[in-house]
């Protein structure tokens, strides 16, 4: 089974994640917690890592069972193939979430337009964020040749 990236319509992830689960596939749908301000308060909310996004494990031979449901939109594709996220990419993304996003923090915190090299820090795959902006992250992936462009959001 492989990992995918799974579009869905906008604040449906925690629904389609739990449909999923229903239907016995993996789903990781990371959640972080966030600070929003009104002009009247401020408030910590969880809100999903990827808005719009999710992770669903699913054999090949499955992957088109997840267009029974109306919110999906359809999966994340890189030269005309579904992207595939390997175990480790998961893997590092759930520590960063049980550890408390620290990471997530240090990276924001990162100077800003000075490029740097964290290869091993972000995944074992040849990926590395390669210029850090006062909002943005870009990253290599060399394995598909693509650059992936980020914003970043502050995270509690």
């Amino acid at each position: 089974m492989s990992w995918f990236v799974l579009s869905v319509k906008e604040k449906q992830e925690d629904k389609v994640s739990k449909k999923l689960e229903k239907m016995n596939f993996q789903v990781f749908n990371p959640i972080v917690k966030e600070t929003k301000f009104w002009s009247n308060r401020q408030k910590n909310v969880e809100t999903p890592l990827f808005k719009s996004h999710i992770f669903v494990n699913i054999p090949e031979q499955y992957r088109g069972v997840v267009f029974a449901l109306p919110e999906v939109q359809g999966y994340l594709v890189i030269n005309g193939k579904p992207a595939k996220v390997y175990n480790e990419e998961i893997e590092t993304i759930q520590s960063w979430i049980e550890n408390g996003s620290h990471d997530l923090v240090l990276l924001s915190k990162l100077i800003a337009r000075r490029e740097i090299n964290i290869k091993k820090w972000l995944s074992k795959n040849n990926a590395g964020v390669k210029w850090i902006g006062q909002q943005n992250v870009n990253t290599l992936i060399k394995d598909m040749d693509i650059i992936v462009k980020n914003k970043l959001r502050k995270v509690v």
